[in-house]
């Protein structure tokens, strides 16, 4: 058993160190990015999974070597679908101070690392020129020192000038060719540093065709108009301008959050506390010159701009009738591949031909488009015999060449065999010969005038045009009257007041039939209320005995009327308290009220 066991753990130690893997050696110098002139910067080499003495630093133009190296060791293990990786990496950190505006290039570094040289590749960044700003005021004293986009102690509290942050939109070239392509790019610059940016208005590109492209959103150092700024590209396109003319894109609109930081007096210390500033800017207008593409045009032009090649393709070349064969028209090239128009092949007239199918394949290469642009034909020919697809020539203008270029593409004459199947001409001779009780489509008739009847002699026809013309004239007055209705306010409240007050003394009767007398008064009282604020247009709220016998008066009703009025209200009040009455009084009240509303009805306005 002891054996056994021994086995087992042999095999699992077996399988464990199987599935250890360790990343390859490697070894890179991490680039600074761009400095300014006059700042220190430091220069890492990283070596990854090996172990070697530190490089000799190289002599980089424009800079000093201050010290270095410092070393620094870094180590990581994972575990991934079964499989553990042990990752250990060693960096070599010089620190320079940069001198002279310029270009800067890396050399290559060579090391060795368990007998075998590892050489890093050579990597180029730029030296920038400091502010001018800051230039201009060395040696002298300034109360407050210039925003610097490296330095945070400058960004103190208060209005940013718009040289401190903007957004700028530029063409990759001044001046450009109808359908040619050029590279715009929207950047932010900024001495700040931004929390917060949201763009609520883009710049349109009108007289463009536009293709968005992907970016990073990296931060750059960069010196523009003698300023150095961090800068990050927001959105870059690639357009093909469709008309000549000065074109002009308008500013976008961004709401931009940034960082400010403010001194704070601790006693015995003064430290900074970050301040955030919403402010509102908008990018720049900017134009390019577009050229017409020279005249006189040649025929077959449609408006390809770039550098291409055509070919075509026949499969299968040996036709047959009613069978199906693929002719491919092939463009390849870089310019405005996307935007070609299908070409106008001259197919025979007994070829069939369907809906072409186009795939376009194209990717961005540095600022313009190249792939393929490829339409499918899918033809039938119908009739047997010889033909000939004639060759169509594709025009486009060279840039380069600054001329139109014309390629022609290969003729093909066939030969169409009989297909298996026979075309619908000779199925109709055949049908024709052996069934005498079918008889075929023709493809076209003519009809005599005995045949022709026309709708507008037919009586009925006119019946039913009078009709539809007095129910539309009916529709309109009714749909008139409800509109007038519906307008009439004060209108619509006497027809409801009268309507209500119906229903209510109809109820307020069976009560009283019923010796209900408590609820005879309530509804009763519901019934005068409720026709005196809809006769009258008085507010539920204004329903009080002084303005109710006012109103009344205005009205017109008579003294004996508002008298009524108020009687049969007061006595609806007072029943509330004293609930208990004979028959006949219910009965004269009743009859008072609806001698009182019909008094008010009869009033003339």
């Amino acid at each position: 058993m002891i054996t056994r066991h021994l086995r087992f753990a042999i095999l699992f130690l077996a399988l464990l160190s199987s599935v250890v893997a360790f990343s390859q050696t490697s070894f890179k110098v991490v680039p600074p990015g761009n400095v300014i002139a006059g700042r220190n910067f430091s220069l890492t080499f990283r070596l990854t999974n090996g172990q070697t003495n530190a490089p000799k630093p190289p002599e980089l133009q424009g800079c000093d070597l201050l010290y270095g190296p410092s070393v620094s060791t870094m180590s990581s293990s994972q575990y991934i679908n079964g499989q553990m990786s042990s990752t250990t990496s060693v960096d070599y950190t010089y620190m320079y101070r940069a001198t002279t505006p310029g270009k800067v290039t890396v050399p290559e570094i060579t090391v060795n690392s368990g007998g075998k040289d590892y050489t890093s590749k050579s990597v180029s960044f730029e030296i920038l020129p400091p502010d001018k700003q800051v230039q201009s005021q060395q040696g002298g004293q300034q109360s407050a020192p210039p925003v610097s986009a490296v330095d945070p102690s400058t960004h103190r509290p208060g209005a940013v000038s718009p040289n401190d942050l903007f957004v700028r939109v530029s063409f990759s070239k001044t001046h450009a060719l109808e359908q040619e392509a050029v590279m715009a790019t929207i950047k932010v610059y900024t001495k700040y540093s931004i929390t917060s940016f949201l763009v609520t208005q883009q710049p349109l590109f009108d007289g463009f065709l536009s293709e968005e492209l992907p970016v990073n959103l990296e931060v750059n150092l960069e010196n523009y108009n003698g300023q150095n700024y961090n800068t990050a590209v927001l959105k870059r396109l690639l357009l093909y301008p469709q008309k000549s003319g000065k074109l002009t894109v308008n500013s976008g609109k961004y709401d931009i959050t940034i960082q400010q930081f403010e001194l704070v007096n601790m006693g015995f210390f003064t430290t900074q506390r970050p301040v955030e500033r919403q402010i509102t800017t908008e990018s720049n207008m900017a134009s390019i010159e577009v050229t017409p593409l020279p005249e006189p045009k040649p025929a077959g032009f449609e408006g390809a701009v770039g550098s291409f090649t055509v070919s075509t393709d026949l499969q299968p070349e040996l036709l047959r009738t009613n069978e199906a064969a693929l002719y491919t028209y092939t463009i390849k090239g870089t310019g405005n591949i996307r935007y070609l128009k299908q070409p106008d092949v001259k197919f025979p007239a007994s070829i069939d031909r369907y809906t072409p199918k186009t795939d376009i394949d194209a990717r961005i290469v540095g600022a313009n488009t190249t792939g393929t642009y490829r339409v499918d034909y899918t033809i039938v020919p119908q009739e047997a015999g010889k033909l000939v697809i004639p060759g169509t020539p594709f025009v486009y203008y060279d840039i380069d060449k600054k001329e139109y270029v014309t390629l022609d593409t290969r003729s093909y004459e066939l030969n169409v065999a009989k297909g298996s199947s026979t075309s619908s001409v000779v199925e109709q001779r055949e049908i024709d010969k052996s069934m005498h009780d079918i008889l075929h489509i023709k493809p076209s008739t003519e009809l005599s005038k005995k045949e022709i009847s026309y709708i507008f002699h037919n009586g009925l026809y006119w019946l039913a045009f009078i009709i539809a013309i007095a129910i539309l004239i009916a529709v309109a007055v009714i749909y008139r009257r409800q509109l007038k209705f519906n307008a009439d306010v004060k209108g619509r409240k006497i027809a409801r007041a009268n309507r209500v007050v119906s229903k209510r003394l109809k109820s307020a009767r069976e009560f009283m039939k019923a010796h209900e007398n408590e609820k005879f008064y309530a509804e009763l009282a519901k019934a005068m209320w409720g026709y005196i604020s809809d006769k009258l247009s008085i507010a539920p709220s204004q329903l009080i005995r002084d303005n109710i016998a006012s109103q009344l008066e205005n009205y017109g009703a008579s003294d004996q009327t508002v008298k009524d009025v108020l009687s049969v209200l007061d006595e609806c009040e007072m029943a509330r308290f004293t609930p208990q009455h004979s028959d006949q009084e219910v009965a004269q009240l009743y009859d008072q009220a609806v001698a009182a509303i019909k008094s008010l009805e009869d009033v003339k306005k």
